[in-house]
């Protein structure tokens, strides 16, 4: 089933200068940017983004690390796309990620753990009209696709 995610490649992952090779990683693995933008975000944007933990702890501090600086938001479409983003980044607690997941190769600590990205179709939705207008997202063919896709039953 084709499925499109969010993906934020969060502050720490731009200014360690690791967008390229984290896109890089979801492309190779035959996903399609639909949307993609640099934003420096906002308290608002990111209390809206991360509500569900706002009566956590730790709420404010994710809040603060995200609107630190710069981070990249991406809108990636594919089979089974929310699953397989999930998969290349790791688990969120870096030391439980994977070697050679972006979590497993690139972060250390929880609270900068180089990205975000949905957790489910419903979330998918949600973040994906909060961060992309809808002329943001576009639709397209990729000449590639016949060599990635098995064809439409």
């Amino acid at each position: 089933m084709t499925e499109r995610t969010l993906v934020l490649v969060k502050p720490d992952g731009v200014q360690r200068q690791l967008v390229g090779r984290i896109l890089d990683r979801y492309e190779e693995r035959g996903l399609k940017v639909v949307g993609l933008k640099l934003v420096h975000v906002g308290r608002d944007h990111a209390e809206r983004h991360y509500e569900a933990h706002r009566a956590k702890p730790f709420f404010g501090g994710l809040v603060d690390f995200i609107t630190s600086a710069p981070l990249v938001a991406l809108a990636l479409e594919g089979p089974n796309a929310i699953a397989v983003v999930r998969a290349i980044n790791g688990a969120t607690r870096p030391h439980e990620a994977a070697p050679g997941t972006i979590r497993g190769d690139y972060a250390l600590e929880t609270a900068q753990n180089i990205v975000h990205a949905s957790d489910g179709p419903e979330a998918a939705t949600e973040e994906l009209a909060l961060w992309f207008a809808k002329d943001e997202l576009f639709d397209y063919d990729r000449d590639i696709d016949r060599w990635v896709l098995a064809p439409a039953e």
